[in-house]
């Protein structure tokens, strides 16, 4: 009976540690790393924009935010982190690198639930290390300790689902209600996906376009020339004496 107890107990502190998932109900996530929708932005801009999904107390990953990551690639935007709520630090360490290695990368950052309190503190980090946020998008937000009473000092995006009252004070830029539909399904309902690839369409506008340089014909004031009309080929008779075997010196012998 110990030795039942101890294993189930280490299968579920794995998973409280982001090591798996007991219910693999997530199978097909090969295929899902696949775009399948035609994207309005051009693949390299789209491939810039990066999303970091934070999950809160759905270590079970009931809610189904995998799912939403698999909604995001297939939109065609690839670059998608997941990670929970105890992972802020790794999140911070990741995006200061990525804003190293190429300034022109956008960041956009989801939390689910009670995931809103490390969201928020990571994104107002990041906002006084100087590295800009595209979006900080909260679904169905639930902060463990006091709601923002006043603006949050980066661009926010609120999406609440039917009767949710969670974090009344989170004052954002813009906030959505989606009706019928419950907390657990918030993540991959197609007005919650919809808005969310919205937001990274963009995003990924923002990037800024390499300039390719190109050699062109200079334009001069002379006019264009006529073309030469085609003549039949004429092909000369063959000299006297011609033979294919000895064209030189005509037949042998």
């Amino acid at each position: 009976m110990d030795r039942c107890f101890l294993f189930l107990f280490a299968a579920v502190m794995s998973v409280a540690a982001g090591g798996g998932c007991l219910s693999c109900h997530y199978t097909a996530y090969r295929e899902c790393l696949r775009p399948t929708e035609q994207a309005a932005v051009p693949a390299p801009a789209r491939a810039k924009v990066f999303v970091f999904l934070m999950n809160g107390l759905d270590v079970f990953d009931a809610g189904g935010l995998k799912e939403l990551e698999c909604e995001i690639v297939r939109a065609g935007f690839p670059k998608v982190y997941y990670a929970q709520r105890f992972d802020e630090a790794w999140y911070y360490r990741e995006i200061h690198r990525l804003r190293r290695e190429d300034a022109d990368h956008r960041f956009v950052l989801v939390g689910v639930g009670a995931a809103a309190t490390q969201l928020h503190e990571l994104a107002c980090k990041l906002t006084a290390d100087g590295i800009p946020l595209e979006s900080v998008v909260y679904l169905d937000p639930a902060f463990s300790s006091a709601d923002p009473a006043t603006d949050a000092p980066y661009p926010t995006k609120v999406i609440r689902s039917h009767m949710w009252v969670g974090a009344p004070r989170l004052k954002a830029s813009e906030e959505l209600k989606v009706k019928r539909v419950g907390h657990m399904h918030l993540p991959n309902s197609p007005v919650a996906v919809a808005e969310l690839v919205g937001i990274l369409t963009d995003a990924a506008r923002q990037v800024p376009t390499p300039r390719q340089d190109f050699d062109c014909i200079p334009l001069l004031d002379e006019k264009k020339p006529i073309p030469r009309p085609n003549e039949p080929k004429q092909v000369p008779l063959p000299p006297p004496g011609w033979d294919v075997l000895c064209p030189m010196f005509g037949h042998p012998g």
